[in-house]
């Protein structure tokens, strides 16, 4: 039995003609809670999160979640598994979280597909760019998942799904990860950490930069922010639940002009942003984020209350050993 599971519901609707059954992997394993364990419990956590914050009503999280697992699992242990997955943050901590719930369930029989560029297409985000025939031509290329890889993958999701921080950077340092692109896009999950200078991450900062040189549409902003993180895998709705974010607080850095944020089960309708004076002063580092806005937030494991953990630009550091 041959199997194919991909990244999205765009790349797997060009998949359809493929030889074997197509599974469209429905997780955003870059934004919400993770775990080592992902049990039911962990889930419906993610549910709460994903519902708090973006509007998916958890019972449709939990039901998504529930139906594509025991689909995994009533699969044939000898069935040929490709996964078609891109090089982003996005797709590589999905990579990373199937590599150990494949391997738990002893599939031994694992191929990618995966790319970080293609002929003639600049800038590169990913598979679902590429038409039916450049997709199909890809199989070519796949690559066999080879045992130890199957134990690295699940070594780096512990690793990212771990609650303290410091394990991720560890293992970045010392792992001999085979997997093509699975480094560089942890690294930059690093990034999604608030900076010691400001208390904005590089994603947030970048989008301040944007709009105090005078962008103020959100789908500018985030045409511009995703061309400068192609290595993210940044979807409208993580980014509008970053700036989103922004705009609450006792004293908000971003406010809403016109229209209103991209928002689940919501027609589209194009916001118009400006920073606050305070916004300004924060991305100028004369303040800090966290002493106007507070920020329930996850990143894999961990739960980053009040920026406790801060990136250099380096390394991560704890702020509250650093002030104590």
């Amino acid at each position: 039995m041959k199997v194919h599971i991909v990244n999205g519901d765009i790349t797997g609707n060009k998949l359809q003609d493929l030889d074997g059954e197509v599974i469209v992997w429905r997780e955003m394993y870059d934004l919400g809670p993770a775990a080592a364990d992902m049990d039911r419990k962990r889930i419906k956590s993610r549910a709460e999160f994903f519902e708090k914050k973006m509007g998916i009503p958890s019972e449709i999280f939990l039901k998504n979640c529930t139906l594509q697992e025991n689909r995994l699992r009533a699969l044939p242990k000898d069935a040929e598994i490709t996964l078609w997955l891109e090089h982003d943050r996005y797709d590589q901590t999905m990579l990373l979280y199937l590599l150990k719930s494949l391997g738990s369930h002893e599939f031994n029989n694992l191929n990618m597909v995966t790319a970080d560029s293609y002929p003639g297409i600049e800038p590169f985000f990913g598979l679902g760019q590429l038409s039916e025939l450049q997709l199909i031509g890809l199989l070519e290329h796949r690559i066999s998942i080879r045992r130890e890889q199957i134990m690295e993958g699940a070594a780096g999701w512990n690793a990212y799904a771990s609650p303290n921080p410091r394990d991720l950077e560890e293992w970045l340092k010392c792992a001999e990860c085979s997997l093509p692109f699975v480094k560089r896009a942890l690294w930059h999950h690093l990034e999604y950490y608030p900076s010691v200078k400001n208390g904005l991450n590089q994603v947030e900062e970048l989008a301040f930069q944007y709009l105090y040189d005078g962008i103020t549409s959100f789908h500018e902003l985030f045409q511009k922010v995703s061309a400068k993180r192609t290595d993210d895998g940044l979807s409208d709705f993580h980014f509008s639940a970053l700036l989103d974010q922004l705009q609450k607080g006792p004293v908000p850095l971003l406010k809403m002009t016109e229209g209103s944020l991209p928002h689940y089960n919501t027609e589209p309708e194009d916001a118009a942003i400006e920073l606050t004076y305070e916004g300004i002063e924060v991305l100028m580092e004369r303040e800090d984020r966290f002493d106007y806005t507070s920020a329930d937030w996850w990143l894999g494991g961990v739960y980053n209350h009040r920026g406790k953990w801060r990136w250099n630009g380096e390394k991560l550091i704890d702020m509250e050993e650093r002030q104590g």
